[in-house]
């Protein structure tokens, strides 16, 4: 293979759709990280972005504790008993992060659990707040005490927010109950959500309620039984509060992820490959195509992200490095097209789409600049990959059709891409209501060491003849809009001093700068990009 690989991407702007924008949702472990500084200005940066709100989930929300964040728990203590047994309610935790969502512009997407101490069956001598293998995992002691306990939140929420706010949440009960977050199997996970199905929408009858949130399908068919029998329960079972058949579903949730990483401070080079997530992403697809009545629901990927291990590090294993820089940028990116694209297949109704897609990110508090835990953002530094996010903003509201020659389709390549292919060229095309054409485009390997650069021509067809534009090019790769690599430059300070923190501060702002002018007549745009880059090209009318 030669160093530079070549592609063509055309562009025509009379071919359109409206752009579903499935990449505006975010989510992260710690709910007690929410108000924090670090943690509001990063909730702010994404706010301002054009493409605002972003939906935001978080876990632990129900759980019970003094609200001090810690990694991977938290807590609001909302749910206690008097010495009576009689429910004691305090929201003040809850709506501190309630209102962080929407003071920062944001749609909160409300994850219904943990269980609360005094609500749960673990066994005595269970530490409950241990975030594997704590008692808050396990099933409620009083069903009817669960319902009332979420109809008192739906209520609390309605009284506090409004209807008109609160109508355009979601809602989800748990997260992957089919690992070590339940220990009620499905069975009992499905009397759970009948039981959360009624208090909801006893309180909200416009909530939208939906689930089961599994893990992903393709590496563990157990997770698609899982899904497979809820869905079952949801059209066909019995009520366990109704004793009618079915049950309440709003959309449909499950995970995808691109790998998996263990705690192994030797272990040995493993990449996540976009033919995983593409992989569980059609496994979860898959079932729920066998059930017609549920056509027309939205599909929500409540996380979506290149590897299972938010909280894991360098650290703990070398590879999770790759979390620090524009690898994982543009992993996200392309991860992006290709699901932008599967929808776009699918439009017709003829299958199952996805809806949206959640990247598991946020930020820890009081860990190392770029530890390479899975983050936007490290002690409020930015990394590449919040720049894609940028990048994704500046689209326009409907979808232009681009035709890549040098894109590829992950799931016909089981392993993952080998490593003398070149990048995967693919990109997203639209327009906004001035007629300014954005181009985003996305060069891709899921082997990080591969340097093959890519000589990329761009057209665009059906542009009137005469017509003249400006053009912008904005670029996130190893030397443009990446504060890690600033950061490694510098030495890797862990306490950097006031002009260093200027300087990975500098680094992250997303760069952009003039092409010039084009018109139909003009050579196609021509730029080179790097193996692991996203670039924006944007077309402004003259």
């Amino acid at each position: 293979m030669t160093d530079l690989a070549h592609a063509r991407v055309d562009v025509h702007v009379n071919r359109y759709m409206p752009l579903r924008r499935i990449w505006r949702y975010v989510g992260y472990d710690e709910p007690n990280y929410t108000y924090t500084p670090n943690g509001r200005e990063l909730l702010g940066k994404l706010g301002r972005l054009a493409d605002a709100p972003y939906y935001v989930r978080c876990h632990f929300l129900l759980c019970s504790g003094d609200g001090a964040g810690r990694l991977k728990w938290g807590s609001t203590n909302v749910y206690t008993e008097d010495e009576a047994g009689k429910p004691v309610y305090d929201w003040t935790l809850i709506d501190r992060i309630l209102d962080t969502y929407l003071e920062t512009g944001h749609v909160p997407f409300v994850e219904i659990g943990f269980m609360p101490q005094a609500l749960s069956t673990a066994p005595e001598g269970v530490r409950y707040d241990d975030p594997r293998h704590g008692g808050w995992r396990y099933p409620p002691r009083d069903m009817g005490r669960w319902l009332e306990l979420v109809r008192n939140l739906a209520e609390h929420c309605l009284a506090r927010y409004g209807m008109a706010e609160v109508s355009r949440w979601y809602w989800e009960l748990w997260n992957e109950p089919d690992i070590f977050y339940w220990t009620g199997g499905v069975e009992e996970y499905c009397r759970l959500y009948d039981y959360t199905e009624a208090g909801l929408h006893a309180a909200l009858p416009q909530a939208l309620l939906g689930g089961p949130a599994t893990t992903s399908g393709m590496e563990r068919p157990e997770s698609s039984a899982f899904l497979r029998a809820f869905l079952e329960h949801c059209t066909r079972g019995v009520n366990a509060v109704s004793g009618r058949r079915g049950t309440r579903l709003d959309y449909i949730s499950f995970h995808a992820k691109g790998g998996g990483y263990t705690a192994n401070a030797g272990a040995a080079k493993l990449t996540p490959t976009l033919y995983t997530l593409t992989g569980n992403v059609a496994a979860g697809l898959e079932v729920i195509a066998d059930f017609p009545e549920l056509r027309g629901l939205e599909v929500v990927l409540s996380e979506c992200d290149p590897d299972g291990w938010a909280a894991g590090a360098i650290r703990d294993n070398p590879n999770l490095f790759y979390r620090n820089t524009e690898y994982y940028a543009s992993y996200v990116a392309n991860t992006a097209c290709k699901l932008i694209d599967l929808r776009a297949a699918n439009d017709s109704g003829a299958a199952v789409r996805v809806d949206a897609m959640l990247t598991w990110a946020f930020q820890f508090e009081n860990e190392e600049f770029f530890a390479g835990l899975r983050t936007l953002s490290t002690n409020g530094v930015d990394k590449p990959v919040l720049n894609v996010f940028r990048l994704l903003a500046r689209l326009g509201g409907m979808r232009l059709h681009l035709a890549s020659s040098a894109a590829r389709d992950p799931r016909q390549h089981p392993g993952g891409d080998a490593v003398d292919a070149p990048p995967d060229i693919c990109g997203i095309a639209a327009v906004d209501g001035t007629g300014r054409i954005q181009v985003l485009l996305c060069s891709h390997h899921d082997d990080w060491d591969v340097t093959t650069r890519t000589a990329v021509e761009t057209t665009l067809s059906g542009v009137p003849t005469g017509a003249r534009y400006a053009v912008t090019i904005s670029v996130v790769d190893a030397t443009h809009s990446n504060a890690h690599t600033a950061w490694v430059e510098l030495g890797r300070p862990q306490s950097p001093d006031a002009e260093q923190l200027a300087a990975m501060l500098h680094a992250a702002r997303l760069e952009t700068e003039s092409l010039g002018e084009w018109s139909a007549t003009d050579k196609p745009l021509s730029l080179e990009m790097a193996a692991h880059s996203v670039c924006l090209l944007e077309y402004t009318p003259l």
